[in-house]
């Protein structure tokens, strides 16, 4: 009975910090775009923070707004006077199809400008309170007997690349030796070594790991040192930000050419999962993956799909390039297209997550 509560009490703690940090991640990209309309002077229906029904909201004395809290805490939204058919009522120049080019394009930016500010404020945080990772891929420990070991590798080594890709920090190191569809006999890594360049091949030893896949086992580990102090903690903030950025885009081009699988992706299953078994590590690592989540979002909506602000801002591009706008009609086929094919990955990388769950 106690070990029953304690696993309800264990998984209750994994749900509330997936929710606080989805929720501030969401709220943020919702808040950039609330701030850059209002800015713009777009006329704004409703900020909400969670989603579902109401529990309460307020206006301000001269505010159009309504502001709203909703029963569930997850992220959050915003209402904006998009379009003429809807917003019959208002002035020209409040509805967002109205403005100029670069003003709906900064209200469609700044959700994903916020992401980044927040990725950059998080690492700020850790680097002050928990010092600042050196992110450039050393090696810490060999395994004894490994086949790290065996080929020559060393404590201290910097890591160039491997298999003649380059590597910028520990993620690409593991990008590059942990998603394989097949088994290499050997990988060459190149590293630094008292200033002189050295090429070591290690022959892997493999195990079976979720699903089947196959994972190589080199012996060796990351090397974690890290710098105390603010100027370190500014550096930080955003060499963390780019270096995980530059790690999404590197995963995002892997998968568009099919160097890795879409199994490899996960949603909020996904993120549950990870959060269960980080967790007991401190609030470092729950900091560090909120910003990482957050980047991740960022560079997801950048994606020229139309239910992403990317793919607004590119039918916005087209709109500039035509001179005129698009049919409503076609933007309404394009956008449901988009809708549908996202739902059904969402679906896919869902039931991924719980499979990879049992």
């Amino acid at each position: 009975m106690i070990n029953l509560l304690l696993s309800v009490l264990d998984f209750a703690l994994t749900l509330i910090i997936l929710i606080l940090m989805l929720g501030l991640i969401v709220f943020i990209h919702e808040l950039g775009h609330f701030l850059a309309a209002k800015k713009k002077g777009v006329y704004v229906y409703e900020f909400a923070v969670g989603m579902g029904p109401k529990i309460f909201s307020f206006k301000r004395k001269n505010d159009e707004t309504e502001y709203s809290l909703r029963l569930f805490p997850l992220g959050g939204f915003t209402a904006l006077a998009s379009d003429i058919e809807t917003s019959k009522d208002l002035k020209k120049e409040q509805i967002l199809e109205n403005k100029s080019a670069l003003s709906k394009f900064f209200v469609l930016i700044m959700g994903i400008v916020f992401n980044v500010i927040l990725a950059i404020i998080l690492f700020f945080i850790n680097g002050l309170i928990f010092g600042s990772p050196v992110t450039k891929p050393y090696v810490g420990d060999i395994v004894e007997g490994s086949p790290a070991d065996a080929s020559g590798l060393k404590s201290k080594d910097l890591i160039l690349s491997i298999n003649d890709a380059k590597v910028h920090s520990w993620d690409d190191v593991i990008l590059e030796t942990r998603f394989l569809k097949e088994e290499k006999e050997t990988f060459t890594f190149k590293v630094l070594r008292d200033n002189e360049e050295i090429e070591i091949v290690i022959k892997p030893n493999y195990e079976k790991g979720e699903e089947d896949e196959i994972i190589p086992v080199f012996g060796f580990t990351e090397n974690e040192i890290k710098e105390k102090g603010f100027l370190s903690a500014v550096k930080y903030a955003f060499r963390g930000t780019y270096e995980n950025a530059f790690g999404v885009f590197n995963i995002l081009g892997k998968l568009v050419t099919g160097k890795v699988g879409a199994n490899n992706l996960s949603g909020p299953v996904g993120v549950f999962s990870v959060i269960d078994k980080v967790k007991e590590t401190g609030l470092e690592t729950i900091i560090y993956l909120t910003a990482y989540l957050s980047i991740n979002v960022a560079i997801i909506n950048l994606i020229p799909v139309p239910v992403f602000d990317g793919g607004r801002i590119l039918l916005l591009v087209i709109e500039k390039i035509l001179n005129r706008k698009l049919n409503k009609n076609v933007e309404t086929i394009i956008n449901n297209i988009g809708a549908i094919l996202l739902i059904l990955l969402m679906i896919y990388v869902t039931l991924n997550d719980i499979l990879k769950l049992f």
